[in-house]
């Protein structure tokens, strides 16, 4: 699960006592998830905890804490609420208490990656469902020596999707003729279903594709919403 559980929800009143030792109200949607859970994990990003003296081993370090400790080293009001394995900050850019934002800490710089902490969550466990839907594609192409896509002619005008990351785009490769299909539709829907040997896979397309800067997007649905991975990568998975 991408949302994970931590301790039991904290009361209106505690939420009030670290508000006044913050001096600002928390964000709605935060201090509606802090009311569920306490010292609960999205993804990567642990979320900071509100300091619980029943659980004080586990609370420590706390809200507050964190955002009263080396407040100089981060852009004037903003309220980091979690962080991940590498040192970046995820947060809000008071006075905005909707927009989540991302402090990478190697550019020192701020990014704006959801509009509010709801599609934050939503958008991670995309991410977790599309993880294992590539981690699926991989085993099963090795089982059955057989990877499948839409394409316009026989030998050309292959299935894609303009890269999120960069001026780039995302080639779109199934593990079955039937998740394939799925994507006949709308635009693609004159489209031929088309098999590739895994070996051609490997030797050809994938490397042609690190030569080119494309993306694979393996096993995406309908909705076109999936981890662009590098070529490179799926090459390695797929060699073990």
């Amino acid at each position: 699960m991408t949302v994970q559980i931590g301790l039991p929800g904290v009361t209106e009143e505690r939420l009030q006592e670290v508000e006044a030792e913050l001096g600002f109200k928390l964000p709605k949607e935060l201090r509606n998830r802090y009311k569920h859970e306490n010292k609960f994990s999205i993804g990567e990003w642990e979320f900071h905890p509100i300091k619980d003296e029943q659980y004080i081993k586990r609370t420590w370090d706390d809200l507050v804490r964190v955002n009263t400790t080396d407040a100089e080293d981060y852009p004037s009001g903003f309220l980091r609420i979690a962080r991940d394995g590498t040192d970046d900050e995820l947060g809000y850019q008071l006075p905005d208490t909707e927009t989540i934002v991302l402090w990478d800490h190697e550019e020192q710089e701020l990014f704006s990656v959801a509009p509010t902490l709801k599609i934050f969550i939503e958008k991670e466990q995309q991410v977790d469902r599309s993880a294992e839907q590539a981690e699926l594609f991989v085993q099963t192409v090795i089982e059955t020596g057989a990877v499948y896509g839409l394409s316009k002619f026989e030998q050309s005008g292959w299935t894609y999707c303009p890269s999120n990351q960069e001026e780039s785009d995302v080639l779109l490769f199934f593990s079955s003729k039937s998740a394939a299909k799925a994507l006949q539709t709308k635009e693609w829907a004159d489209y031929h279903l088309i098999r590739l040997d895994l070996d051609l896979f490997m030797d050809g397309w994938l490397p042609n594709m690190i030569d080119d800067g494309l993306y694979c997007g393996l096993n995406w649905g309908p909705e076109l919403v999936g981890l662009e991975l590098d070529p490179e990568d799926v090459l390695a998975d797929l060699e073990g």
